[in-house]
């Protein structure tokens, strides 16, 4: 249960805001998923919003009432990996020693939506809902990060067929940006 009043029975100080880390899928590389969360040292605040690796600091909680990964591409020649990582990919969020969620990606993510402009040079596509957070957690099913309790999301992507590797190998110069964020209520001291 985390910790929503301090010593004298004030409550503490509560935020809306979301957890969130990033996963590249670089140029070149096989893609193969990873562990959002985990590795967060040297990143800027456009990457991520945590301080420590896979956990809070110390007197920070989080009620965790969704679950979003976000993803979009503006290369033409990396048109067709979101929807093929997309289509392979699963997600499972742990926290502390328990699984809370698992599922394919598309259900964090919403649809694609795609829009190829008159020449074959120009695209643009995404996968995330317009809504706030495409798995919702409400009532009895929310979930707490207690502080310095530990957290992640793992990505798992399953093999590609050798004609799908090809298809799903980002271009060269460019890179993928993987979004997964927690939704939620941020319970910290009062400053």
């Amino acid at each position: 249960m985390p910790i929503v009043r301090l010593p004298g029975g004030a409550l503490r100080d509560e935020i809306r805001e979301p957890l969130y880390d990033t996963i590249d899928l670089t140029a070149g590389a096989v893609t193969s998923g990873g562990v959002f969360f985990q590795d967060v040292q040297g990143k800027s605040l456009v990457q991520t919003n945590l301080n420590q690796s896979k956990q809070l600091q110390t007197a920070v909680s989080f009620r965790v009432q969704g679950m979003a990964v976000d993803a979009q591409n503006s290369y033409a020649a990396n048109e067709q990996v979101l929807p093929l990582v997309l289509e392979q990919s699963s997600l499972k969020l742990k926290i502390g020693e328990k699984d809370y969620w698992s599922g394919p990606m598309r259900f964090a993510a919403g649809r694609i939506w795609s829009d190829v402009a008159g020449k074959t040079d120009a695209v643009y596509s995404q996968h995330g809902a317009a809504a706030v957070a495409a798995i919702i957690l409400t009532g009895k099913h929310v979930v707490d990060i207690n502080p310095l309790q530990s957290f992640e999301v793992t990505w798992s992507i399953d093999p590609f067929t050798a004609a799908e590797q090809a298809i799903a190998t980002v271009a060269a110069d460019t890179k993928l940006r993987y979004v997964c964020s927690l939704k939620g209520l941020k319970r910290r001291p009062v400053q």
